[in-house]
């Protein structure tokens, strides 16, 4: 057998995947040869040589900074997966100036190819960090927004806010309405409002500061900030419910877990993104 090119090869290993995916293989970093990650398709592959590709799931050491501070955590040829830092907005309209998290993907994955792109799934708050999926694809697109209809999404939050919720553990009901200012509050109103769920457990309090882990089970606007609040704990750093001028300098809300069923391969997949390092300074200076 003569040398092959790793597209030749990848198309006989997989011969119902099309070119793209096969592309978007290579670009997610998933493919070795002797355990070196290949880094073109045009990469030549000696007969003898065993061509290895990572399962969809697996993180790799792909992970890279672009624009903006945002990271590209995870990619292939249905997902991605981003850690994106306070201060960054996700989405907005077209007529937006500023850099968005979308529009920092849509231009990166262009570069590559005019006819990627990329679909947005959820939000997270400009002054929040943490985690984000996008799909690359329509079947990919449907199948998140399914889930995260069903809320079959798990989403982990980490939160740090003022004073010790009692309990120190318990699940939030609430129904949430926007004015029109864009500030969300509680009503009474079953026809106007919109049912906001999450459980909160609290991790570790020192001084007048407690850490929690928020678990979502719906996704309504500034959910977890104006539920904390209700109750009398209001999430540090907050300028629009709580107060700005305050350690450690930015909203105290990073989501942190993330687990779904990848639209192709129908395995569950999670990710993980550690909290700011302003958070444990905070914790332990106060």
């Amino acid at each position: 057998m003569e040398d092959t090119t790793i597209l030749e090869r990848l198309a006989a290993l997989y011969p119902q995947a099309k070119k793209t995916t096969l592309r978007d293989m290579v670009e997610a970093k998933r493919v070795r040869v002797a355990g070196a990650v290949v880094r073109s398709v045009k990469q030549k592959v000696a007969a003898g040589e065993k061509v290895e590709v990572a399962d969809v799931g697996e993180r790799g050491n792909g992970e890279q900074t672009l624009s903006d501070g945002l990271k590209l955590v995870h990619f292939d040829a249905d997902i991605i997966v981003v850690e994106k830092p306070a201060g960054l907005l996700t989405a907005t309209d077209a007529e937006e100036r500023r850099p968005t998290a979308w529009r920092i993907l849509s231009e990166f994955f262009r570069r590559q190819n005019h006819k990627n792109r990329v679909h947005l799934i959820h939000r997270l708050d400009r002054d929040a960090s943490g985690l984000l999926v996008f799909a690359r694809s329509r079947e990919a697109y449907t199948s998140l927004k399914s889930q995260f209809f069903e809320h079959t999404i798990t989403r982990q939050y980490e939160v740090l806010v003022h004073g010790k919720p009692m309990p120190p553990r318990g699940r939030l009901e609430h129904l949430l309405m926007e004015n029109d200012k864009g500030i969300v509050h509680i009503t009474p109103d079953a026809k106007k409002g919109k049912l906001a769920i999450l459980d909160y457990e609290v991790l570790e309090t020192r001084r007048a500061i407690s850490r929690l882990r928020c678990t979502l089970f719906t996704g309504r606007k500034h959910q977890i900030r104006v539920q904390l609040k209700v109750i009398g704990h209001a999430v540090c750093g907050d300028p629009v419910y709580g107060k700005a001028d305050e350690p450690p300098g930015r909203l105290a809300l990073h989501a942190a877990f993330l687990a779904l069923t990848h639209p192709r391969t129908g395995k569950r997949v999670e990710f993980a993104s550690p909290s700011p390092g302003s958070f444990a300074h905070l914790m332990r200076n106060g």
